[in-house]
């Protein structure tokens, strides 16, 4: 059966380099990865196209990380900010101190809206929108069932785990279950 869906005969398509889409697993090197314009069809083209699946899986691991410590960091802030509100609640001035006796304004906590719209937020959804396209171009690329291109993928995910994903302070921290 025939998966090549090249059916037109107009130049650009004829012109263009071809690779069949076989659909078992297989250890070829000619290969149509993604996109119609990305198409290893020599070994040199499949090596450097393998080596640009292992690093993108790579900074994979490594956005999961950076978005973990981005979170880590806002908390921390808050629960600082938290703190020191604490502290100065309970800071009680000493008798005949210079301080006026009028209490200071209490600090009003973020609306709904202004969490929505914190800078920090925004960021981390934009981070987020990022690592899902980018876990389901490594998805596809894993579904081309080339030997070598799954072996990229997961390479390149096993190591980025190894370099970035042994800092969890928590082993509760997982992305797949709650």
């Amino acid at each position: 059966m025939d998966h090549n869906h090249d059916h037109g005969s107009d130049d650009s398509t004829s012109t263009a380099k071809s690779c069949p889409m076989i659909m078992v697993f297989h250890a070829g090197h000619c290969e149509r990865i993604l996109w119609r314009g990305w198409v290893a069809s020599t070994v040199t083209e499949f090596v450097l196209s393998a080596l640009a699946i292992f690093l993108v899986s790579f900074l994979y691991e490594a956005l999961k990380f950076l978005r973990q410590q981005l979170a880590r960091r806002e908390a921390r802030k808050e629960s600082e900010q938290l703190a020191s509100e604490q502290r100065r609640k309970n800071e009680v001035p000493a008798a005949g101190g210079c301080c006026s006796e009028t209490p200071l304004a209490e600090p009003k906590e973020q609306t709904y809206w202004q969490r929505l719209f914190a800078s920090s937020h925004m960021v981390q959804s934009l981070l987020n929108l990022l690592q899902i396209v980018i876990s389901y171009l490594l998805m596809l690329i894993f579904m081309t069932f080339n030997y070598w291109l799954c072996l990229a993928v997961i390479l390149g995910l096993g190591l980025g785990y190894f370099f970035f994903g042994w800092n969890k302070k928590n082993p509760d921290e997982s992305e797949c279950c709650p």
